[in-house]
């Protein structure tokens, strides 16, 4: 897996996303939090980043 979303976010832009989302980060725990931020997104990224074939449609029904 690539680590271009821990590149992408530093520890300015986490300090400031939490502040936009109302939450303290105390600056000892800030490495952590950048690091799983970017393991977050990375994981994200491997659901919404494939291209999606514009002929398959959705299953009607789900059968488990």
């Amino acid at each position: 897996m690539t680590d271009k979303s821990e590149a992408a976010l530093g520890p300015e832009q986490v300090e400031i996303l939490g502040r936009l989302a109302g939450i303290a980060i105390h600056p000892d725990h800030l490495p952590g939090v950048v690091r799983n931020l970017g393991v977050v997104l990375g994981q994200a990224a491997l659901l919404f980043d494939p291209p999606l074939d514009p002929l398959i449609e959705p299953a009607t029904v789900f059968r488990p």
